[in-house]
């Protein structure tokens, strides 16, 4: 059985957050609201998900993108009423890029774009500053180490947006790209995740 999230928060996707309130935000969304307006996340990250995810990202094995692809496009299938115009996956910063040989949210986002028949832009967003993994930090260390990561190469007036990710853990990598898409004139920043941590 593969793990989904139960009552999940629909701003940031976190577990339980909504037990007692369905459909309302949770604590940490209503009090610090993130700059994307929904999070859209497959499964939670547990077994057999996140070896999946594991192998795929530092094992080399980029044919599960088509898997992974596959399950979080039979996700969004089921809960997306209003596409966006254009994906946009977490761009990795050109070092770590380097040293992996692919970037694994642009692996998935490529089938999610392709069902859809959506743009699918891994050039519009820079990632500027070599962050330390989200992995290794805590919580307030998270959102400090992703502040200023991006940079937009043009102009997004008027559009909505899915960033497309792999893994959502704290949300700040999320909140520092979707701000970097507002400031540059998006309409809208939903997020697309595989899981959520």
């Amino acid at each position: 059985m593969l793990p989904r999230i139960q009552s999940p928060c629909p701003r940031c996707a976190a577990q339980d957050a909504t037990h007692d309130a369905p459909g309302m935000s949770c604590g940490a969304c209503q009090k610090n609201p993130p700059a994307f307006v929904a999070t859209h996340a497959a499964f939670r990250y547990a077994a057999p998900v996140d070896k999946l995810i594991q192998d795929l990202k530092y094992n080399r094995r980029l044919e599960l993108s088509r898997v992974l692809g596959i399950y979080l496009t039979d996700y969004l299938k089921q809960q997306e009423h209003i596409l966006p115009d254009m994906i946009i996956p977490v761009p990795l910063h050109p070092t770590r890029l380097r040293e992996r040989g692919y970037n694994q949210a642009l692996e998935i986002a490529r089938f999610v774009g392709a069902h859809f028949r959506l743009p699918v832009s891994a050039t519009d967003v820079q990632r500027i500053r070599a962050t330390l993994p989200q992995t290794e930090l805590s919580r307030e260390q998270r959102r400090k180490n992703m502040h200023g990561a991006f940079r937009a190469r043009r102009a997004f007036t008027g559009l909505r947006i899915a960033i497309v990710d792999d893994v959502m853990t704290s949300g700040h990598t999320a909140d520092a790209l979707a701000r970097c898409l507002t400031e540059n004139g998006a309409a809208e920043v939903r997020v697309w995740v595989l899981a959520r941590a």
